[in-house]
């Protein structure tokens, strides 16, 4: 068989592809006191480690909020992430709010019965003002 043969089965792509599986967190402006991350893409057990040290640098502050529109998808290990960021927060009477969290994200806190455990909020100025800051 030539080298030829196996061109036939490459695929090239123009621009930027995410891999299977992307996710980002960034910061995002914020008040003092306050953290602000966008998460996006699919969070699942790969992005778990990054949100507890996220989780763990704003232990002690005013709040986290942490805003989901860019979601694509949530697993059970980001759902336990998540609740026990709720948890772990609180002991430090760190507000935890979520914010724009997609029909599809809010379907699985949904149909698990979590959505009551977490204070959500509509939109950023929203959450903010829930954890008593103003908008930066």
């Amino acid at each position: 068989m030539s080298s030829e043969g196996h061109q036939l089965h490459q695929v090239q792509f123009e621009g930027a592809v995410e891999p299977a599986g992307a996710f980002a967190m960034e910061s995002r402006p914020a008040p003092d006191g306050v953290t602000l991350m966008a998460l996006s893409g699919e969070l699942d057990i790969a992005a778990t480690s990054e949100l507890r040290a996220c989780v763990d640098r704003a232990a002690g502050s005013r709040g986290l909020v942490l805003d989901l529109a860019g979601a694509t998808f949530v697993d059970s290990s980001m759902l336990k992430e998540l609740l026990r960021a709720s948890v772990e927060l609180d002991r430090y009477e760190t507000r935890l709010v979520l914010v724009g969290i997609p029909a599809a994200v809010r379907r699985v806190f949904d149909l698990t019965r979590t959505a009551e455990l977490f204070t959500i909020a509509d939109d950023r100025a929203s959450a903010l003002a829930i954890v008593g800051a103003s908008a930066a």
